[in-house]
């Protein structure tokens, strides 16, 4: 299913920095966690540990989204939402431009070397196919 994106929609998950991706673990509890992620125009893609729960969490209950902040008083929420896959195994975060450019500034910031950011080389892919917001004040 095609998804219209707005203009605010787009602007966010290329600026945003990070959101809360929620999986679906085997008990059917809903887990929400901290991400990186970027959006290519029409996928979401995060890169994560192998051996993380999401992994398994998505190959069991492939449906997740992922919420965006508020802008502090409720307002400006972003989620999206469709089935994600485990798009690549071994694929080295630090390979890909579009992820390099939009998170190797902050990662120097936060002492992440490139032996961390490379242990993170499972990708996953998000097929957006619901959007819900919330307005944004003024």
């Amino acid at each position: 299913m095609a998804v219209n994106f707005t203009q605010e929609v787009v602007d966010r998950l290329s600026s945003d920095k990070h959101g809360w991706l929620t999986t679906v673990a085997k008990s059917g509890q809903p887990v929400p966690k901290l991400v990186w992620f970027y959006f290519d125009g029409t996928y979401v893609l995060v890169y994560t540990e192998p051996s993380a729960a999401k992994v398994r969490h998505i190959r069991a209950h492939p449906r997740v989204s992922l919420n965006l902040d508020s802008d502090g008083n409720g307002s400006g929420i972003i989620v999206v939402g469709g089935p994600a896959t485990v798009d690549a195994e071994g694929a080295n975060p630090l390979h890909d431009e579009r992820y390099r450019a939009k998170y190797a500034e902050l990662a120097a910031s936060l002492g992440f070397s490139d032996e961390f950011l490379a242990a993170y080389d499972t990708r996953l892919r998000i097929s957006v196919d619901k959007v819900w917001t919330t307005p944004t004040e003024g």
